[in-house]
């Protein structure tokens, strides 16, 4: 009854918050310099009554042009292109009735208005995201609930024994874990979906992670290997030390925009440049994909060894080691600089001390 009554509790203040959007809104209209407040109270109502409907995902695409302080960089971090991504921040504009960035600076900036509308924009995405996980809490009383947004490799491979390994210490909790892509793994940390992400990083991949928005620390690191079958490896291994002219080999491909098929476009150029190539014979961001094609011998492709323990201890999967091009990847856990939940911050301050194995 306690955690139902926090749960409407929490209702109301997003309730609250709504109302004072309203009333900064009167803030917002003064600081154009368009009409009296009154104005902007029967704009507002006018809107509501037509039916104009305030998306909050428009509002975190605000959050996330503040954060990058360019189009481009947080179109690809919300994961869509920037002509819809431009689309969003205009309707958001053409919702509110006057202009929120400013498009002639270099970075964009927001205006004295976009800082008004920004400022309530975190605290009402905050206080929704929390009412959803006050409602889900109440599936599992009791327990301590961590938050976590991690790439599907990771949750597959690494997160089970480092999440057993945390509980050694300190106690049984639950986790709600999203299984999902890098850049929405980071999406989901920026706007407060979740309380930790779990990625992969490299000093060659995307540099979101160093925009300094986020704090790092790294838990282990896992080798990108080339490997194929038993029966096809004397072959491989043969063509990557001595190509042939023209030759080239079949590739089980990542995706080119997901994080792994960037580091797979950095191995893959080291053999371009010195004549060999490679054909797709299948396609897919996920790393489980890519390796149930290369289990049944469609050919060769670069797997993280944390995906394929077990494939290696049962000598169903070889790993290319003579001329083949590998890179060891960081698995990072990320945190936003702002506090979090106990049961967060003691996880934080355990992979800081380096105290819990990922392995």
């Amino acid at each position: 009854m306690a955690t139902t009554a926090a749960a409407v509790s929490n209702a109301v203040s997003v309730f609250m918050v709504f109302s004072c959007w309203k009333a900064n809104f009167l803030l917002l209209w003064k600081n154009t310099g368009r009409n009296s407040p009154r104005d902007l109270m029967l704009f507002f109502d006018g809107l509501c009554n037509k039916g104009i409907k305030l998306e909050i995902t428009w509002l975190e695409d605000l959050i996330e042009l503040d954060a990058a302080r360019n189009f481009s960089v947080a179109a690809a971090a919300r994961n869509i292109t920037q002509p819809a991504f431009s689309r969003r921040i205009r309707a958001l504009e053409n919702w509110v009735g006057t202009q929120l960035i400013d498009r002639s600076a270099y970075p964009v900036k927001l205006t004295q208005a976009g800082e008004i509308v920004l400022e309530n924009a975190r605290t009402l995405s905050k206080e929704i995201y929390r009412l959803r996980d006050e409602c889900l809490d109440l599936s599992s009383p009791g327990a301590d609930t961590l938050s976590v947004s991690a790439m599907h490799s990771i949750v597959l491979s690494i997160y089970p024994e480092y999440a057993l390994n945390l509980q050694r210490l300190i106690g049984p909790f639950a986790t709600r874990m999203t299984a999902t892509d890098y850049y929405d793994c980071l999406e989901s940390l920026s706007l407060g979906r979740c309380e930790l992400a779990i990625c992969y990083a490299h000093i060659l991949g995307p540099k979101i992670q160093s925009s300094g928005q986020f704090q790092t620390q790294v838990l282990m690191k896992d080798s990108l290997v080339l490997v194929t079958t038993p029966d096809l490896a004397e072959d491989m291994e043969a063509a990557l030390a001595a190509p042939s002219s023209g030759e080239t080999l079949p590739l089980v491909s990542y995706s080119s925009g997901c994080f792994l098929g960037k580091m797979q476009e950095v191995l893959t150029k080291h053999y371009n440049a010195r004549g060999l190539g490679f054909h797709t014979v299948f396609e897919n961001s996920m790393s489980e994909a890519v390796k149930r094609m290369i289990l049944v011998g469609a050919g060769i492709g670069w797997l993280p060894e944390s995906v394929i323990k077990d494939e290696l201890k049962h000598g169903v999967l070889s790993v290319l080691t003579g001329s083949a091009a590998e890179l060891e990847l960081d698995v990072a856990l990320m945190r936003k600089h702002a506090a979090g939940s106990p049961l967060m911050e003691r996880i934080w301050d355990l992979a800081v001390a380096g105290a819990v194995s990922a392995e």
